[in-house]
């Protein structure tokens, strides 16, 4: 999966407060990715602080994605830590103004994309185009709101990981 593109909707499900999501949510995760040849399967869990956002890949592999001041991406097996800035795609103001389409279904225009979500007093599923044609949708399933250890969103990893810096 584009590193960048996860971000992208990183940051759209953590500023989902335009559609009302509480201020904590945390949910477990299938993304899939259908290409024209074959459909990849992620699984895993997400939560979120309505500022922070920590992404737990559980399936094929393991991965953990921190979103706070930076982008922390630790891969285990890899034994590295991508460090990055946030991107700069200024999509707050686009997730504001998500015009709901027909029933517990809206829509975001960002950089332009349309990225539709389906929300019916939380979120369910969300789903948007990759750069290069390819669907992308992850349903939520087994969401709570309950408060979150602000621990969870310290990114934590080994000290002797390769560490890696991109801008």
């Amino acid at each position: 999966m584009n590193f960048f593109k996860f971000l992208f909707l990183s940051f759209i499900i953590l500023k989902l407060n335009a559609l009302n999501l509480p201020k904590y949510f945390s949910a477990k995760f299938t993304q899939k990715i259908y290409s024209d040849k074959s459909v990849l399967t992620y699984k895993g869990e997400i939560y979120t602080n309505s500022k922070n956002v920590y992404w737990k890949y559980t399936y094929p592999n393991i991965k953990q994605i921190w979103i706070n001041n930076k982008v922390y991406v630790y891969e285990p097996d890899l034994i590295q830590v991508t460090i990055s800035k946030k991107p700069k795609i200024n999509i707050f103001d686009a997730l504001k103004k998500a015009k709901k389409i027909k029933a517990n279904e809206y829509v975001a225009n960002v950089d332009n994309k349309k990225i539709h979500f389906i929300y019916n007093k939380t979120l369910k599923k969300a789903w948007y185009k990759d750069d290069v044609g390819n669907k992308v949708e992850i349903t939520f399933f087994d969401q709570s709101f309950s408060k979150l250890d602000n621990a969870l969103f310290k990114p934590t990893y080994p000290k002797d990981v390769d560490i890696i810096y991109q801008n």
